[in-house]
C-alpha cells in the first residue's frame, strides 16, 4: 500500500504537524463559559473565590460532588455552609427535602443562580427574571459599558454606596418571593430584590440572583469583589461545603475523540488527516476499483410451493382429508395454547378449554363436536369444509388467548 506512495504521505505528515504547530502557538481565546468550577481561572469560573475561602470564611473547606440526598444522609454535624454557584440551579423534589433537613441541622446554605428549578421555584413561591441587554461585540465596550448596580439594604454592610457591574455580566433578579419569609438583603438600582435571607429551623437559607459576582472576573483586583465578602461573612461558619456537583458544565471526558475536538489544534490536524485520507481513497479507488458482477438474490418460492399444493387438494374434490387435515392442525394449535390433550373430548375438556379461552362453553362444545362428527363422516362437501374453517376462524377471534 505504502510502496510508490511515500512522499505523498511525507507531504501530508509534514501539513499535519505545520497545522497543529501553527493553531497550538497562536493566542488563546478568553473562554467566557459561566462554569464556577473551583478550579477553573477563566473569568466565570471560581477559583479565586475558592481559595479566599478557607482562613478567611471558614476552617475547613470540603469539595461536594454527590447529591444532597446522599451529603444529607453523611451530616450529622450543624455549623456547616453548603454552596451552591451555578446560572441553572436543577433540585428534583427528593433534593428540595434534603435541603429542608440539612437545613433543620443548624446548617446554612447558601444558592446563587439565574435561574432556579420548578421544585424550588414552588417550594419557596419564588420566581426570577434575567434583565437582557444587547451586548456588543467589542471585548472593551463588554468589560466597561455599565449594566448594573446594587447595593445592601443595611448601608452598614456597603464599603462602596454601590457596586457596578459591567455589560459582560448578566442581570437576575427577584420577580416573586414570600415577603413574610424572606427578608431582602441586597437590591438592584431599580429596588428589585437580587439577594434574600430566611430562618429555617434551626439553620439559614441565602438566595442569590447574581452567581456572575462569584466570577473570577469581579473577585481578582476588582473592587466589587468587597459585595461577595460581605455575602460570604454572612454564611461564615465552622465547616464550608463547596458543590461541584450541580453544575451546567459538569461533563467528564468520556474519550480520545472528545479530548481532541475540545483542543483547536488537535481538532483542525485531525480533519485535515481525514480530508486527505478521503482523497486519496478517492483517486485510488478511481485508478483500481474492479466492476462487481451482480447476483440475483434467491426468490422464495414457498408461498409458491403453498399455492400450487392447496389448489391439487382443492381440485381433487377431497374435501374429507382437506377436513382431516385442518383439525389436526386445529387441535395442534389448542395443545400448544392451552396444555391440553385433545384425545379425550369430554365434559372436562370443554369447561377446561372455556376457562382458558374466555369462549361460551356452549360454543366450545358445538365446535368440537362438530369437529369429531366431520372425522367420523365417511365423506364430505364443499360447504361442510367452508363451514368447518368459518367456525375455527370465529373461535380464534373470540379466544384471550
Amino acid at each position: 500500500m505504502f510502496k510508490g506512495n511515500r512522499k505523498y504521505y511525507s507531504v501530508l505528515a509534514l501539513i499535519f504537524i505545520a497545522v497543529i504547530t501553527l493553531q497550538y502557538l497562536q493566542p488563546k481565546p478568553i473562554n467566557w463559559s459561566r462554569t464556577y468550577f473551583k478550579k477553573d481561572k477563566i473569568p466565570f469560573g471560581c477559583y479565586a473565590i475558592f481559595n479566599l475561602l478557607e482562613n478567611n470564611f471558614a476552617k475547613k473547606i470540603i469539595t461536594n460532588k454527590q447529591t444532597l440526598y446522599s451529603l444529607n444522609a453523611e451530616t450529622t454535624e450543624s455549623n456547616q455552609t453548603l454552596i451552591l454557584i451555578d446560572n441553572n440551579i436543577e433540585l428534583s423534589k427528593l433534593d428540595v427535602k434534603s435541603l429542608f433537613s440539612f437545613l433543620k441541622k443548624g446548617n446554612t446554605v447558601l444558592i446563587s443562580a439565574s435561574n432556579f428549578s420548578k421544585a424550588l421555584k414552588d417550594t419557596f413561591n419564588i420566581d426570577t427574571q434575567e434583565n437582557w441587554i444587547t451586548k456588543s461585540t467589542s471585548i472593551d465596550s463588554l468589560l466597561t459599558k455599565r449594566a448594573f448596580e446594587i447595593q445592601y439594604t443595611q448601608p452598614k454592610n456597603n464599603l462602596l454606596k454601590s457596586y457596578v457591574y459591567p455589560t459582560v455580566a448578566t442581570e437576575s433578579y427577584f420577580t416573586k418571593f414570600d415577603t413574610t419569609l424572606f427578608k431582602v438583603s441586597s437590591i438592584n438600582k431599580q429596588h428589585q430584590a437580587v439577594l434574600l435571607e430566611t430562618s429555617i429551623g434551626r439553620g439559614k437559607l441565602v438566595l442569590s440572583s447574581l452567581p456572575d459576582v462569584f466570577g473570577n472576573l469581579f473577585i481578582v483586583n476588582h473592587t466589587n469583589r468587597f459585595y461577595v465578602y460581605t455575602l460570604l461573612s454572612k454564611v461564615k461558619n465552622n465547616t464550608i461545603i463547596w458543590d461541584e456537583n450541580y453544575k451546567t458544565h459538569n461533563v467528564q471526558q468520556k474519550g480520545i475523540f472528545q479530548f481532541i475536538f475540545n483542543n483547536d489544534a488537535l481538532y483542525m490536524g485531525y480533519c485535515i488527516a481525514i480530508i486527505g485520507l478521503l482523497f486519496f481513497m478517492v483517486f485510488e479507488m478511481k485508478r483500481k476499483q474492479r466492476s462487481i458482477q451482480i447476483i440475483k438474490p434467491l426468490q422464495n418460492s414457498t408461498l409458491e410451493f403453498v399455492d400450487v399444493i392447496s389448489h391439487v387438494y382443492f381440485n381433487s374434490k377431497n374435501h374429507k382429508h382437506i377436513a382431516e387435515e385442518k383439525i389436526n392442525y386445529f387441535y395442534f394449535d389448542i395443545r400448544k395454547k392451552f396444555s391440553v390433550n385433545t384425545n379425550a373430548i369430554n365434559d372436562e375438556f370443554y369447561h377446561t378449554i372455556h376457562q382458558l379461552s374466555g369462549v361460551d362453553l356452549e360454543a366450545v362444545k358445538k365446535l368440537f363436536s362438530y369437529c369429531e362428527n366431520l372425522k367420523l363422516a365417511p365423506s364430505l362437501t364443499e360447504q361442510d369444509l367452508l363451514e368447518l374453517n368459518n367456525r375455527i376462524i370465529n373461535f380464534k377471534q373470540k379466544s384471550i388467548r
